[in-house]
């Protein structure tokens, strides 16, 4: 008889994965965070750029929660025996994309750093549209890696414990 796995984490062996693992639950907290952080910068990004001031503002702004939530799962999965540590321990197969995830990390937190830094300086002369478009695409290009992160991140836990974080964390 064939076993199918619930991807609610309600039934089978989801829910005893979950059971001697709660760090899965932090894990999909700051999925959610990370998300709903995305979320915000695409909508800023995505409101037209004729109120400069605004424009930068609500952008600047959505960035600044981006890099907190950034900030704050790169604490919770690099630390020494945070969950990456502990995931490569558990299953010492997957220190390579666990590895790649740490690079991400880095590559990530410099392009956030690069944008804040172009924010605070945005022109206010004939520059600022050529400038904004620029930045836009920057930052729809970040949403686009941040995207790609979570999906490895959700691959690496399905490998390590075979359970689905869901596409909605």
């Amino acid at each position: 008889m064939a076993r199918y796995r619930n991807f609610d984490g309600a039934l089978g062996a989801s829910t005893d994965t979950q059971a001697m693992n709660p760090a899965l639950d932090d894990v999909r907290l700051r999925r959610a965070g990370l998300k709903a952080a995305l979320s915000d910068l695409e909508l800023a990004l995505a409101a037209p750029f004729a109120n400069r001031v605004d424009w930068v503002m609500h952008v600047r702004d959505a960035l600044g929660g981006v890099h907190e939530v950034w900030t704050r799962h790169i604490v919770a999965t690099e630390a020494p025996g945070a969950f990456l540590d502990e995931l490569v321990t558990e299953s010492p197969r997957l220190s390579t994309p666990a590895s790649r995830l740490r690079r991400d990390h880095s590559d990530i937190l410099g392009t956030i750093v690069r944008a804040q830094t172009a924010l605070a300086t945005a022109p206010d002369d004939d520059t600022y549209v050529a400038w904004a478009e620029d930045v836009r695409v920057d930052l729809t290009a970040l949403l686009a890696a941040l995207a790609r992160h979570r999906q490895r991140g959700a691959d690496l836990v399905y490998e390590a414990y075979a359970v689905d974080l869901g596409g909605g964390y």
